[in-house]
């Protein structure tokens, strides 16, 4: 029984915190470039020298949404020096973020990667991991294929 319990309010602990990210106020929003789809930065956060990056895309069209795009064409340029940074990649030279596979966000599977799929008024978030930028900077520009750009976005430390 204490097993079960416990199961229990891991269970709700998971549940809680996914739905409190996802319902996050936004940091910034933009617009997708299909008109269909809203971008939601909810974080923008730096710990030990590395910055993250939560999204939350929202189906705001009338059909389902697809996304998937090629996890190096997701950079951000720093207002100080105007440098271009990537999304950090592991010691086994795998891209950090999520959900990402084959070096695609998207759902890997055996065959390939499918794009993530969106119901009309549904949600899916994804993250990165990058370098932070300059101790100085004190905003970026964050570059998501298919979104228009994040400027101005308010890093914090």
């Amino acid at each position: 029984m204490k097993g079960l319990k416990i199961s229990k309010l891991f269970l709700f602990i998971t549940v809680f915190s996914y739905g409190t990210a996802a319902t996050a106020a936004p940091v910034q929003t933009q617009m997708g470039m299909s008109g269909d789809v809203e971008v939601d930065v909810i974080k923008t956060g730096i710990l030990d020298n590395i910055l993250t990056v939560v999204l939350v895309y929202r189906n705001t069209g009338k059909a389902k949404a697809k996304i998937k795009y090629p996890v190096k064409e997701v950079y951000f340029i720093d207002d100080t020096e105007k440098k271009k940074y990537h999304v950090l990649k592991d010691s086994k030279n795998e891209w950090i973020g999520a959900p990402v596979a084959r070096g695609q966000v998207g759902i890997g599977w055996s065959g390939g990667v499918s794009a993530m799929e969106i119901p009309v008024g549904g949600k899916k978030m994804v993250w990165f991991k990058f370098p932070a930028p300059p101790t100085a900077a004190k905003t970026i520009n964050l570059v998501i294929p298919d979104v228009l750009p994040f400027e101005k976005l308010a890093v914090s430390r």
